[in-house]
C-alpha cells in the first residue's frame, strides 16, 4: 500500500448508512497489506492523535492563562517537540522556553522486563546534533530551545533544578516519554518544584510495555510520585490508548491516586 492509501485508511473511519454503520475495508481492500503497512498505519494514527492533543492542550493553557515553559523528557526524532513548537507559534508564545532532556544516546539498559523487544540499551537514539538540525529546519523559536544531554539519574541534578528555579522557570507543559520506570523516577522528582497550578503533564506510553499494569513502568513511577508530592493531578485528556494527560492542582484530592 502507498502512504496515501494508509493515510486514507485512517480518514475512512467514518459513518455510513446501514450496517455496520462505519466504513470498514474488507479482505479485498487489505489483500496487499503487509507488516510494514501496519507499522506505517500505526505511526500515522498515533501521531495524528498526538498532534490533536497538542492543538487542544495549547488552547487549554492559553485560555486559562497558564504561562511557563515546555519541558520534554525523551525527544527521539524531535516529533512531539516540533508539535509543541508549532502550536506555541500558533498561539504566539514567543517568550516560552523549550527544554529537551534526553541522553541523545538511546535508552539505558532496562532494569525490568517489558513486552517491548525494541526497548533495549541504545534503542530510540537521536543524536543531539541531529535533534538540533531538525529544530533549525523546523524554524520555530530556535533561539528558545535548550538541550540537556545525559541519562536522567545523572543529568537531572539539584544544581540544574536550582538554576531553573533561580531563573523563574515554571512548567506550562511537561511531556514525559521515557518508557522505563527507572528513567521516570528522577523525572518526577526533578519537575516537582517546577510545577504550578494548571501545569499539564502528558505521559506517553503510560500503558505500553507492561500489559497495562500500574505496578510497572512509568505508571508505577507516577503512582509512587503522587504519594510523595503535595500536588494533586486531575485526569484530563486521553492520547490514544497509550497516553494520558493530567492537570496539576493544589488542594483536596478529587479522588485517590489517578492513572
Amino acid at each position: 500500500m502507498s502512504s496515501t492509501d494508509i493515510q486514507d485508511a485512517h480518514t475512512q473511519i467514518e459513518g455510513k448508512r446501514g450496517e455496520p454503520w462505519v466504513n470498514l475495508p474488507g479482505e479485498q481492500g487489505l489483500t496487499q497489506w503487509t507488516r510494514d503497512d501496519l507499522v506505517t498505519y500505526n505511526q500515522i494514527n498515533r501521531h495524528i492523535e498526538k498532534a490533536v492533543f497538542f492543538q487542544r492542550v495549547f488552547d487549554f493553557l492559553t485560555d486559562n492563562r497558564v504561562v511557563g515553559d515546555y519541558l520534554e523528557f525523551g525527544c527521539h526524532r524531535c516529533r512531539t517537540f516540533r508539535m509543541a513548537l508549532t502550536e506555541a507559534r500558533r498561539h504566539n508564545l514567543s517568550a516560552t522556553k523549550f527544554m529537551a532532556f534526553d541522553s541523545f544516546e538511546g535508552l539505558p539498559e532496562p532494569k525490568s522486563d517489558t513486552t517491548m523487544e525494541i526497548w533495549k540499551s541504545g534503542a530510540l537514539a537521536t543524536s543531539e546534533a541531529e535533534f538540533m538540525r531538525v529544530v533549525r529546519d523546523h524554524g520555530i523559536y530556535v533561539d528558545n530551545v535548550r538541550t540537556v544531554k545525559g541519562f536522567y539519574d545523572q543529568s537531572l541534578t539539584s544544581g540544574l533544578q536550582g538554576e531553573l528555579l533561580g531563573s523563574g522557570t515554571k512548567a506550562m507543559l511537561v511531556n514525559i516519554d521515557c518508557d522505563l520506570y527507572e528513567s521516570a523516577v528522577p523525572v518526577f522528582q526533578f519537575v516537582d518544584p517546577l510545577l504550578q497550578e494548571g501545569t499539564v503533564i502528558y505521559i506517553d506510553d503510560l500503558f505500553t510495555g507492561y500489559k497495562g499494569s500500574p505496578c510497572k513502568g512509568v505508571a508505577r513511577a507516577f503512582l509512587e510520585y503522587q504519594n510523595t508530592t503535595h500536588w494533586k493531578f486531575l485526569s484530563y485528556l486521553h492520547i490514544g490508548w497509550w497516553g494520558r494527560a493530567y492537570i496539576t492542582y493544589s488542594g483536596e484530592k478529587a479522588r485517590e491516586s489517578v492513572i
